[in-house]
Formats: structure tokens, C-alpha cells, sequence
């Protein structure tokens, strides 16, 4: 009975050292998915600054005027969160119109109201309220945000793997 009794401890070791790899393989791609997940944020908030800070040295300022509110549910079901869709004209007098990026309960613009613009003269399309909150606020919050998140996420994953804590 010995001998059988040492081969089924060596069959169970094999299969939890099996497990202990399956098990770190499952949270390195959990890091990975995660990774992915905050870079791509990340970069949406660069992409974002980047937008404003190119309005801000190259832009055109204009006067727009806020033609309507665009309405959509808040996140937590409530009833709306509403963005201002703005119309403006450029130098050469040619009409564009944009919805703002920043939506808001109650609606922090009125219809009929004047707001200042900033366009790209090379792509008009490319236009935002000329308001620190609508060029900024997002891609200030969104990159910390998200660096700190995946400091934190990478930190308990990698700790788990090491530990080869079991995760779901």
C-alpha cells in the first residue's frame, strides 16, 4: 500500500502545482484585460487634452449661440442629463454646430443663450465651448483617475499571483 499510497500523492502534487499554473495564467490575463482597459481611457484622455489644448493655441474664438439640449439618461437611471448642442459661424461666415461633450442636471445652458466658441480654422467641425470646465475637467479627472486605478488593480492582481491566491 505504500508504494500506491506515494503515487497518488505524486499524481495530487502534479495537480495542484497544474492548478497553481492555471491559476496564475487566469490572472495574468486579467492584468493584461485590465491594463488594456485603463490604457485605452488613459488615451482618451490624452486625446482629449490634446484636443483642447490645440483649440486653446490654435483656435479661432467665435460667438456661438445654444440652439437646443440634447437629452439622455443619467447613468444611475434618473430621469436626463442634458448637453448643449451649440451653432456658431466662422470667420469666412460658414454655419457649424456641435453637441458639448459635458452633459449636466439642470442644464447649465439655456437655449437662445450666447456662449464663446473655439473652433480649428483647419476643421471646423473640431469646436468647443470656450469654458475651462468644457475643455479640461475630463481629461484632468479621466488620466489620474485611471493611472491610480490600474496602480491599485496591478498591485492586488500581481499580489494574488505571487500569493497564487485563487480569484473569480
Amino acid at each position: 500500500m505504500d508504494a500506491y499510497e506515494k503515487k497518488v500523492d505524486k499524481a495530487l502534487s502534479k495537480i495542484e502545482k497544474a492548478s497553481g499554473v492555471a491559476n496564475r495564467i487566469r490572472i495574468g490575463c486579467w492584468v493584461v484585460v485590465a491594463n488594456l482597459f485603463f490604457a485605452a481611457f488613459c488615451a482618451w484622455g490624452v486625446y482629449a487634452g490634446y484636443v483642447g489644448w490645440k483649440l486653446e493655441s490654435a483656435g479661432v474664438q467665435v460667438v456661438g449661440t445654444v440652439i437646443g439640449l440634447e437629452e439622455s439618461s443619467s447613468a444611475d437611471n434618473g430621469c436626463c442629463v442634458y448637453s448643449p448642442v451649440v451653432e456658431f459661424k466662422t470667420t469666412d461666415q460658414k454655419t457649424y454646430s456641435f453637441e458639448s461633450g459635458n452633459a449636466s442636471y439642470p442644464p447649465a445652458y439655456e437655449v437662445g443663450e450666447t456662449v464663446p466658441v473655439l473652433y480649428d480654422p483647419q476643421n471646423p467641425n473640431t469646436a468647443q465651448i470656450d469654458k475651462w470646465t468644457e475643455r479640461w475637467l475630463m481629461p484632468i479627472i479621466l488620466v489620474p483617475a485611471m493611472i491610480l486605478a490600474a496602480l491599485l488593480v496591478n498591485f492586488f492582481l500581481i499580489r494574488s499571483m505571487v500569493r497564487n491566491e485563487v480569484i473569480d
